[in-house]
């Protein structure tokens, strides 16, 4: 336990992030005090704490920058630097990603190499010398930037248009994202169709008026294939943007059926999920799964020859041993889809598997899964495309997605790397508009519940 304080709470909730993964990894209770001022560009930070008698850590930074977000932006950084050093030393405890919390470390990483004028080290040096991250997760994040060079947008009119269906046969023990169980909430499937159908025929002209090329059109949920052949043709009936990548989040196994791939198949879909989780038939009951490993292999056999396959493995799920993961990647490497998506256990705040207080935070095991997983993964001809970050994850680690060499999505690159506007169709949407010149994302959200998607509509 680490009893922290600080001197203004203006970075509380922030700090509290980085100081957490320390948390897991320490049975000492020690208090961390902190205190900061700014006097005339010089950042003073003293940093105290009971470990040791009389333990006193001053650091002081020069700060020159115009605009009071760019210098509560760097205020924050600066703040993160001192307080993982010191509890770095006062624990003996390094973390993979030191001082970073953010969701986004290869756009980070890319922000830093472009801006000459702010930044006087490279980007590798900063990762590495300032901001503490581990050797092997800077080589990662170098991997993942340089995949993802060719197919990063390079123009401001080209765009992304997401579709959004909130409905899945069950709701899985690690969830919380808006979606309803499809049985339970029959009655207002069609009804969000409907709505869904007019706003999408509202996207097609603004996208026709303003002359926008769309790159990518990813169809996602929720399960969007739990609303049956007949629902999803009237959907993908309306999302031709003429985009090269056109992706349906088929995700759950036992939604897959022959009439489902000919509608996709009709629709000119390129790339589809199909998502195992685990091939450990007891895991996928434990976290509310309908489907069997053998329905993922079927699922699998419909579509592999006819889309761009996507496979979603979950490291550090509840009673999993390591070999257990092994095990999956094995499968999963041997089917040989086009993708395979690597998450570390999220432990939502709504999900089952929080309120009930399954513990993820065993950073050798989720260390151990991951690493596996690369190496199986890259010697396979995988490289590693796309990564973010969430809270509560397994380890603190990472979630990475791996494409076969000309495989990687778009629209996963997109919409991690903030540089591309997206035009989001439904509830819980929030649409991004970038402004390249500024660098700049303005977002708009619609409608949180699909309810009040429907009523408001």
């Amino acid at each position: 336990m680490i009893d922290f304080s600080i001197s203004n709470d203006e970075y509380q909730n922030d700090l509290a992030e980085l100081i957490r993964p320390f948390e897991s990894r320490t049975d000492e209770n020690i208090s961390l005090a902190v205190e900061y001022r700014n006097q005339e560009g010089v950042f003073k930070i003293q940093i105290t704490s009971d470990k040791f008698d009389g333990f006193v850590k001053n650091y002081v930074f020069k700060i020159d920058t115009d605009g009071e977000l760019e210098r509560r932006r760097v205020e924050k950084r600066y703040l993160k630097i001192a307080i993982y050093r010191t509890l770095s030393f006062l624990l003996n405890v390094n973390l993979p990603y030191g001082c970073l919390t953010g969701i986004r470390p290869a756009k980070l990483y890319c922000e830093i190499e472009n801006d000459k004028d702010r930044y006087s080290k490279s980007a590798h040096d900063v990762f590495l010398k300032d901001y503490s991250v581990s050797e092997g997760k800077v080589e990662l994040i170098e991997k993942i930037v340089s995949v993802q060079k060719p197919i990063r947008n390079k123009s401001s009119r080209q765009y992304d248009v997401f579709v959004f269906i909130p409905f899945c046969p069950t709701r899985c023990a690690y969830c919380s994202f808006v979606s309803l169980p499809v049985d339970k909430q029959r009655k207002l499937v069609e009804p969000y169709v409907d709505c869904l159908i007019e706003e999408l025929e509202q996207t097609k002209e603004i996208i026709e008026k303003k002359r926008i090329k769309v790159r990518a059109v990813y169809v996602g949920g929720g399960t969007p294939t739990s609303i049956g052949a007949q629902l999803l043709d009237k959907v993908l009936q309306h999302c031709h943007f003429g985009a090269p990548e056109f992706t349906v989040e088929a995700g759950r196994p036992d939604t897959i059926n022959a009439d489902i791939v000919e509608v996709m198949q009709k629709h000119g879909v390129t790339r589809v999920s199909v998502n195992p989780q685990t091939f450990n038939d007891k895991t996928l009951d434990i976290i509310g799964r309908r489907h069997k490993s053998a329905d993922t292999y079927n699922a699998y056999m419909l579509v592999r020859n006819k889309f761009d396959v996507n496979m979603d493995l979950i490291a550090c799920l509840p009673g999993e041993t390591i070999d257990d993961f092994k095990r999956s990647v094995d499968i999963a490497v041997a089917l040989d889809p086009a993708n395979v998506t690597v998450h570390t256990l999220y432990m939502k705040k709504g999900s089952a598997l929080k309120q009930c207080g399954y513990d993820n935070t065993d950073f050798d095991t989720a260390s151990q899964m991951v690493d596996y997983a690369y190496k199986k993964l890259t010697s396979a001809g995988y490289e590693p495309y796309y990564m973010y970050r969430q809270k509560y994850t397994s380890g603190n680690l990472e979630n990475v997605g791996y494409a076969k060499k000309g495989k990687a999505c778009v629209y996963n690159v997109d919409i991690m790397e903030e540089d591309t506007s997206i035009i989001a169709n439904g509830a819980n949407g929030i649409s991004k508009k970038w402004n390249k010149k500024k660098n700049l994302i303005t977002r708009c959200a619609n409608y949180k519940e699909p309810i009040e998607y429907i009523k408001h509509f």
